[in-house]
């Protein structure tokens, strides 16, 4: 029951609050009656959040309860007499006791003070409190004496249901569409609503469409903020606008992102918020209330966009070094601040990870769905998120995001962190050659050493290395590389010496990318997206050590983003030869294919493609496939240092040994061949040697390529010696070198399944599609159906099939027929 109704607040803005056209708030008076158990009840919030109208709906709501006695004050106008007089009327009422007050503040009058001593002289009091600060109510003194029970912002606004009803007591004819645009524009607070729906009633509108929906929230926004502004003492200029762009509010962050109060200090100017109402309080850091927020941002950004971006830069190195990067990113995916997520998980992405995974997952997936084409959340998520590397939209996203950067030369002159990123972006879209541009003027600008921190300056030479790396040029990578080890922080550097060991065993130089995987090996960051480039380095270790099986284990668990994304070619090439030292010749077509669908997000440069055709070079080799082999290599995979192993290695099987020889002495001392071609080159030439010449052969060249194995602890080129050649290889050899290379897999070990079949069998293979009949194929081959019947018969039992469709898919993994796709 009501105790004393006529100290209750009667000013004319409470008593709208309990109008007709005002929602009950049900789900919100639940809480208030559960959180009763408590000592105290505290509604903290913004001015139009709906505190006052709480305070009357639940005094409304206890009213018939008669061992209830409620009062309800207004501490703005209240004074300690009105206390006595209250707890007096308590003493002569019901016997549980609740006070709702108003607008509290700690200043003279009533205070936190004066509400702790009617508690401690009624131990059936319970209090309940709306204010716009953050009270003594709230210090942990009181909590050690009283239940203090805080109702969570989201508690205070309404729910879809609630709006619904707003407008339906308004009267205004609604869609389901439109309300969800309208709830989810106005935040879900209540003064919104009743203003919108306001003046929906007043001018006779419906609501049905989302752009109704839309300009009604945008009044709505512009009216509250005007009426807020209306009360702030201080002028709202452009720099108090920039509050918006934080997440929250202190004076630490207000002065780091430039805050210049004209009339006050900017601890002052907190406080005028916060007595506005303009912000949700808390003790340490205050929140920009939401529609002021919306509205704030929205003309700042119209007004000065640079000036936001500004803001925004040094709020993200602020959040940072304040060691706050998980929080801030939290902050600023509530906020829908997008770009800012996406420069701090770019920036601060690793000590995310390493904080709260699974957090570190969320936000990933938080930006993915609103990336837009903001450069700086592109490739942010091209580093972190598996989704991304791995979607046929990626070109789309990555060609939209270069659209907003500057052109590479004037980035160099003025932005070199967008010129970081313009490198990186360009690669990811395959413009391989306008990513090399960029990055020589790249690494001009960083060679003279900009004014950046070495953080940046690690970035952008990771950058430069990865282009020379897709470019074929490894030396000039490894030195890049070797830049981003001294300066970059340990995730980062952890993903440069990933790239290193890859590098490193392209070259051929096994020894030096075991070193770097062994040293790497227990690092904390190894289970990390940066860590793959090292995972993916460790599973060709396993592969060049002789652990095919080892290598293929790893390689099933690579995800292909962040350290690894761009080694994906590698990833696959070195599947290929566990596949076939491993005995599955047949499947490795086929993996490389699984392989190649990757291409749509991350294309190969020419570099890496030649690697996947020296790859699918081998696999046909090892199927006696080598004429196939050979015809690789026609067109714009001409011979080159790259090349010229797998060419030789071809034409040595295909049945022309004195060709393979010629090439491979040629190449194997070639001034630009690495270790790995050299040795490859020379191992062809010992075979064809043998079969030209046999027991005269030339032990030089076993010398030459016994140094270079030993040296590099190199070994996987011996495995391309058939079963056939293997006894007259081993002779030439020292016993050292001799139990190396016995000790080593052939590719050939699951060559003699390989179905072989007749020129009539391969030309009516040729023909076989899932729709063509008999009489189809007879009639293309001008022979009779019973001539196909039995060549068919035939194909099905060397192929160990039963029909038609398992027959062409058979003949695909076995490689002896192609499709048209395929490198």
């Amino acid at each position: 029951m009501i105790i004393d109704i006529d100290l209750a607040p009667t000013s004319a803005r409470t008593a709208r609050r309990s109008s007709r056209f005002w929602t009950p708030r049900n789900a919100t008076m639940a809480k208030l009656r559960e959180a009763l158990d408590s000592d105290v009840v505290l509604l903290r919030g913004p001015a139009g959040v709906g505190k006052s109208a709480l305070l009357r709906q639940f005094a409304g709501a206890l009213e018939d309860d008669p061992g209830i006695g409620i009062q309800l004050l207004d501490a703005d106008s209240a004074s300690a007499e009105t206390l006595d007089r209250v707890a007096a009327a308590f003493r002569d009422g019901p016997p549980q006791h609740v006070l709702l007050v108003d607008n509290l503040v700690d200043k003279p009058g009533i205070d936190s003070a004066a509400i702790l001593g009617l508690l401690r002289s009624d131990p059936e009091l319970r209090v309940v409190v709306a204010t716009r600060h953050v009270t003594q109510l709230e210090s942990p003194l009181v909590a050690l004496e009283f239940d203090v029970h805080v109702l969570a912002p989201a508690d205070l606004l309404m729910a879809r249901d609630e709006l619904s009803l707003v407008l339906e007591l308004n009267g205004i004819e609604t869609t389901d569409v439109a309300v969800d645009v309208l709830m989810q524009r106005t935040h879900g607070w209540p003064a919104l609503a009743q203003l919108a729906s306001s003046r929906l009633r007043l001018e006779s509108l419906p609501l049905r469409t989302r752009d109704e929906a839309d300009a009604i929230a945008d009044y709505a926004g512009r009216a509250l903020t005007a009426d807020m502004e209306a009360h702030l003492g201080t002028p709202v200029t452009d720099d108090v606008r920039l509050l918006a762009v934080a997440p929250y509010i202190n004076v630490e962050l207000a002065n780091a992102i430039g805050i210049d109060s004209t009339s006050e200090t900017t601890s002052e100017l907190l406080t005028q918020l916060q007595d506005a109402g303009f912000v949700w309080p808390s003790t340490t850091r205050l929140v920009l209330a939401e529609p002021v927020r919306t509205q704030w941002l929205s003309e700042i950004t119209a007004a000065a966009p640079e000036l936001v971006e500004h803001a925004r830069l040094r709020l993200l190195d602020h959040l940072v070094a304040a060691g706050e990067p998980l929080r801030a990113a939290q902050l600023a995916a509530d906020a829908a601040q997008w770009t800012t997520l996406g420069a701090i998980l770019r920036s601060a992405g690793p000590e995310i990870w390493a904080r709260d995974a699974a957090a570190f997952d969320a936000l990933v997936r938080e930006i993915r769905a609103h990336v837009g084409f903001d450069p700086i959340s592109v490739d942010a998520l091209l580093a972190i998120d598996r989704e991304t590397a791995l979607s046929a939209e990626t070109p789309a996203l990555v060609v939209g995001a270069l659209g907003r950067l500057p052109e590479a030369k004037a980035a160099a002159q003025q932005n070199v962190e967008a010129l970081v990123l313009r490198v990186s972006l360009l690669r990811a879209a395959g413009r391989f050659a306008l990513a090399s541009e960029s990055a020589s003027l790249l690494m001009d600008t960083l060679r003279r050493r900009p004014a950046l921190a070495d953080e940046a300056i690690a970035e952008g030479w990771y950058q430069v290395g990865m282009t020379h790396l897709a470019m074929g040029r490894l030396r000039d990578a490894a030195l890049a590389l070797g830049q981003v080890e001294r300066l970059a922080p340990p995730a980062r550097r952890l993903r440069a010496r990933g790239v290193l060991a890859i590098v490193a065993l392209l070259e051929g130089d096994v020894r030096a990318a075991g070193i770097l995987c062994d040293t790497d090996r227990d690092d904390s960051w190894i289970s990390s997206p940066w860590g793959e480039g090292t995972r993916l380095a460790d599973a060709w270790l396993h592969l060049e050590r002789g652990d095919a099986s080892a290598a293929r284990e790893s390689l099933d668990t690579l995800t292909a983003t962040g350290g690894a994304r761009e080694l994906w070619p590698f990833a696959a090439v070195t599947q290929a030869i566990a596949f076939l030292l491993s005995g599955s010749a047949p499947d490795a077509l086929g993996m490389l294919r699984s392989w190649m669908s990757r291409t749509r997000s991350t294309p190969p440069s020419h570099f890496q493609s030649v690697h996947l055709l020296t790859a699918r070079a081998k696999v046909l080799i090892a199927l006696r496939q080598a004429r196939k082999a050979m015809a690789l290599f026609e067109g714009p995979f001409g011979l080159s240092a790259a090349t010229a192993p797998a060419i030789a290695l071809s034409q040595l099987y295909a049945g022309r040994a004195h060709e393979a020889y010629v090439m491979s002495v040629k190449w194997g001392i070639h001034q630009d061949s690495s270790p790995r071609a050299a040795l490859e080159s020379l191992v062809v030439s010992m075979v064809a040697d043998i079969r030209l010449n046999g027991a005269g052969a030339h032990r030089s060249t076993a010398q030459r390529a016994e140094a270079l194995s030993m040296r590099h602890d190199l070994w996987s080129p011996w495995s391309a010696v058939a079963p056939e050649d293997r006894g007259l290889v081993l002779r030439l050899l020292s016993p050292a070198a001799r139990d190396r290379v016995a000790a080593r897999a052939s590719f050939f070990a699951s060559s003699v399944s390989v179905p072989h079949l007749t020129k009539r069998e391969q030309v009516v293979l040729a023909q076989l599609t899932p729709t063509s009949t008999i009489a189809d194929i007879a009639r293309a081959l001008v022979v009779s159906p019973n001539t196909v019947k039995t060549q068919l018969q035939s194909l099905y039992r060397k192929l160990e099939v039963s029909d038609r469709a398992s027959a062409i898919r058979a003949a695909h993994a076995w490689g002896l027929i192609e499709v048209d796709n395929e490198v």
